[in-house]
């Protein structure tokens, strides 16, 4: 049977699910590097295993609400197509498998208000929205200067 393997993170309370092909790594909340000029969202540059990315706050791309850093912040590495970010989240949880008869997808039900869900799971006790990293990178406003920020500064 088909199942998905995703990575859970939490973020305003609420359980998102990256799957796992987009993951590059966990790490632990570093320095960041502040940029000028950037939209809220953008908490700046940090340097991972020798490659600067831009740190996203989640919380802020789908709250709207700042995210207060604590020892369980943890930063998703995740590849796009275009360029890899990290993802600051509340919480990184576990890695689930989950059966590809559990999630439900998610065309046509917000698709306007959330381009970057591509499905649900239904679990038990539990629901979980699956996040397509391209689709969320790609749905930010200015994304194209942080690229060139990121590449000005790999210079």
């Amino acid at each position: 049977m088909e199942s998905q393997k995703l990575v859970i993170f939490e973020a305003n309370g609420e359980e998102y699910g990256i799957p796992v092909e987009y993951v590059i790594s966990i790490e632990k909340m570093a320095s960041v590097t502040a940029l000028p000029e950037m939209e809220d969202y953008v908490k700046g540059l940090m340097k991972v295993r020798g490659e600067l990315i831009p740190v996203l706050d989640v919380k802020r791309i789908l709250f709207s609400k700042l995210m207060e850093v604590s020892d369980k912040t943890r930063l998703i590495v995740v590849q796009t197509s275009d360029l890899s970010v990290g993802l600051l989240v509340e919480d990184a949880k576990e890695i689930l498998d989950v059966s590809q008869e559990s999630i439900k997808d998610f065309n046509g039900l917000a698709l306007q208000s959330s381009p970057y869900i591509s499905g649900m799971v239904n679990l038990e006790n539990r629901l979980i929205a699956i996040i397509k990293p391209d689709n969320l990178v790609n749905s930010l406003e200015k994304i194209q200067q942080i690229k060139g920020a990121v590449e000005a500064s790999a210079l």
